[in-house]
C-alpha cells in the first residue's frame, strides 16, 4: 500500500489523490455491473469478501459491539436547544 498522502490545498480547496489510488477492481464497481455479466472470478470475488464481512459482524457481535448510535429524536432536549440556536443564529453570526 502507498505511503498517505496529506491532501494539499488548492484555492481553500482540499485536493486528495485517493480517487488516484483506489483500485479499479473495487467491490462496488462489481456491484454496479449488469450481474449476467459477471464472470466466475468476479462471482468468486463478492462471495469471498461477503463471507469475510460476515465473519467480520459475527466477531463484533460475539464480542459484544454495538452498532452505531441513533440519531436522536427531534423532541429531545438536546435537539430542541440545536434548533432553537440554529433558528437564532446566522452563518455570517458564526463566522461561516
Amino acid at each position: 500500500m502507498s505511503e498517505p498522502i496529506m491532501p494539499t490545498t488548492l484555492g481553500g480547496i482540499p485536493q486528495s489523490t485517493a480517487l488516484a489510488e483506489a483500485s479499479p477492481e473495487s467491490l462496488s464497481d462489481l456491484f454496479s455491473r449488469d450481474p449476467e455479466g459477471f464472470s466466475k472470478q468476479d462471482i468468486s470475488r463478492i462471495v469471498e469478501t461477503l463471507r469475510t464481512q460476515r465473519k467480520a459482524w459475527a466477531l463484533a457481535e460475539a464480542s459484544g459491539k454495538k452498532s452505531a448510535p441513533r440519531a436522536e429524536r427531534p423532541d429531545s432536549p438536546r435537539a430542541k436547544s440545536m434548533a432553537k440556536l440554529l433558528a437564532t443564529k446566522t452563518a455570517a453570526d458564526l463566522d461561516l
